[in-house]
């Protein structure tokens, strides 16, 4: 069964669908705890269901859904399950793939539409609300090493990014997910329909080619739809405006570009674009663009043979006194130091 197109409902489904009309007074749409909807679950998920009872919890591990010999594992999501808070050990890709649906966070909820995918980092506690027969929704779960490698991996190099994807991936308290509007993407439909078909068959070399799909699926995603991903807690003035190409912009301009020229350049003040770097990436104009160029005369003193002096040039520093002091700061050695450790006799 193509599970990427819209699926009638199945008897769990239908179980639940019928408590949930029989009791509104539950108001089993809106989010509560594991305990308070208990009885519910348990009334639906007995005899042949009564295996899938022990995948709704509050606590899910990897193993839960994740085959050892598998990095990630699909599962439709079961419409009408009471809403309550859960959290995971791993990577969560929630793609709506018909309807709409209810994602409610600790500080709010928001709507997501068809097309929409959501990145839930581990240990976000959330809660997901399906209560309509045309709610198609597919879980992507992916094992935290394995998420590194297909999508993290790919900022590899690009310093400013990288910092952004990690502080929204490993301080969920502060960024607790990434939405992406992907307007019906057919290419994304197309990867993400190819890699659950390779889940529901047993090919060799199953695992890595679905890993393989997967890093297509987030190049996709970067390609076709940075201008598409909503932060929260970035705080922009409009709804049109894209902290992706923010950031890119500062990536690509790091030797000569100033905060008020980039604050000049996208239309805000100085201090409100200070405030919007900070709030994506944990750090200062001033720090993303000291990492950035660190990470670049890296680069350069191990896999070239300029000089400290050219090499300042090259990252956009005046003083090769000044370059040596931060250089020596950051990674504890002088340039002459690194390039001799890095680059052998």
């Amino acid at each position: 069964m193509d599970t990427f197109i819209h699926t009638p409902l199945s008897e769990a489904e239908k179980r639940l669908k019928r408590l949930w009309i029989a009791h509104p007074e539950r108001h089993l749409e809106q989010v509560h705890t594991e305990d308070e909807v208990r009885d519910i679950l348990d009334q639906v998920f007995t005899g042949d269901l009564s295996p899938a009872r022990k995948n709704l919890s509050t606590n899910i591990g990897e193993h839960t859904f994740i085959e050892k010999d598998m990095d990630c594992s699909f599962v439709k999501h079961m419409r009408y399950t009471p809403a309550f808070w859960h959290r995971h050990e791993f990577f969560e890709l929630l793609i709506v793939i018909n309807g709409t649906c209810e994602n409610i966070l600790p500080n709010g909820s928001f709507t997501m539409h068809t097309g929409d995918i959501c990145i839930h980092a581990p240990r976000t506690s959330h809660s997901v609300s399906a209560f309509s027969d045309d709610a198609d929704l597919m879980n992507i779960l992916i094992r935290k090493s394995t998420f590194e490698r297909s999508f993290l991996s790919l900022m590899e190099g690009d310093t400013i990014l990288s910092t952004f994807f990690h502080r929204v991936f490993y301080e969920p308290e502060e960024i607790p997910y990434l939405m992406i509007h992907t307007n019906k993407d057919e290419e994304l439909e197309n990867l993400g329909r190819a890699a659950y078909l390779e889940f529901c068959q047993n090919k060799r070399y199953k695992n890595q080619m679905i890993n393989s799909l997967l890093s297509a699926f987030f190049i996709t995603i970067l390609r076709h739809h940075e201008k598409d991903i909503e932060i929260p807690n970035v705080r922009m003035k409009s709804a049109d405006d894209s902290i992706m190409f923010i950031l890119r912009y500062l990536q690509a301009n790091y030797t000569t570009i100033t905060l008020h020229s980039l604050a000049q350049f996208f239309n805000y003040s100085d201090r409100q674009m200070q405030r919007i770097i900070s709030d994506a990436t944990g750090m200062s104009f001033t720090e993303n663009i000291q990492q950035q160029k660190m990470a670049r005369a890296a680069q350069l003193l191990g896999a070239t043979k300029h000089s400290i002096g050219e090499i300042c040039e090259l990252i956009g520093f005046d003083s090769p006194n000044n370059f040596r002091r931060i250089f020596r700061k950051h990674y504890g050695l002088t340039p002459s130091e690194f390039r001799k450790r890095h680059t052998g006799p």
